[in-house]
């Protein structure tokens, strides 16, 4: 796979695309994204967020239009997108599949399956549930990689003193994040990469931060 990366807006928030051999994912389009991305991908399958926040969204209906591909976030993100909460402009646009927490999808070059069997070739998209930064807060593994949103940063974590974030929540997502028993390179929201081990690492250090 390969993943192509650059960061937009105010707060230079990354937007991926994830080349596989199956078709292309596009990870939280940000504002000012859209053309970035057209010019880059070749067979769109989804557009996937990792959370609900404006800078992560801002180009969802733009894209959504142009390429009419599935919209999906986790479900309790999901308002975020149906509505323009924080009054900043946005185009809503409601997701086409709510995640459930840790809901597995299957892509092949058609798009999204309705089933898989053990010869089928396809590619698999896992949300993993780590809510406190927004109720629905998710990193989302993509074969060999994790795209860890606003969640995971490298040497860093997301803030959890904004509207709709829970601190507690948060301490529980750090303390199930220690506990993942593999490695795998991180792609943060914001920033540069790292991996599970390097961060973990941190874990005493992001308790007392929360």
């Amino acid at each position: 796979m390969e993943i192509l990366k650059k960061a937009f807006g105010m707060y230079e928030t990354n937007c991926y695309i994830v080349k596989s051999e199956y078709g292309d994912f596009i990870i939280d389009p940000g504002e000012g994204s859209s053309c970035w991305v057209l010019e880059n991908i070749e067979n769109p399958l989804a557009i996937l967020n990792t959370h609900g926040h404006f800078d992560h969204i801002w180009c969802n209906a733009a894209l959504k239009e142009k390429l009419d591909i599935p919209l999906l976030c986790p479900k309790e993100d999901a308002f975020m997108l149906k509505s323009d909460c924080f009054n900043l402009g946005l185009d809503p646009k409601a997701p086409d599949i709510e995640v459930e927490n840790n809901e597995i999808f299957y892509f092949n070059k058609d798009g999204l399956l309705d089933s898989v069997s053990n010869d089928a070739n396809f590619i698999k998209v896992e949300f993993m549930f780590f809510p406190g930064h927004t109720p629905g807060c998710s990193m989302i593994k993509i074969g060999n990689f994790i795209f860890s949103g606003d969640f995971i940063f490298k040497r860093s974590i997301g803030r959890s003193d904004f509207p709709y974030s829970s601190s507690e929540l948060m301490k529980n997502s750090i303390e199930k994040f220690g506990k993942i028993d593999y490695d795998m390179p991180l792609y943060p929201g914001h920033g540069e990469s790292t991996t599970i081990k390097a961060e973990q690492k941190n874990i005493h250090y992001y308790l007392h931060m929360i």
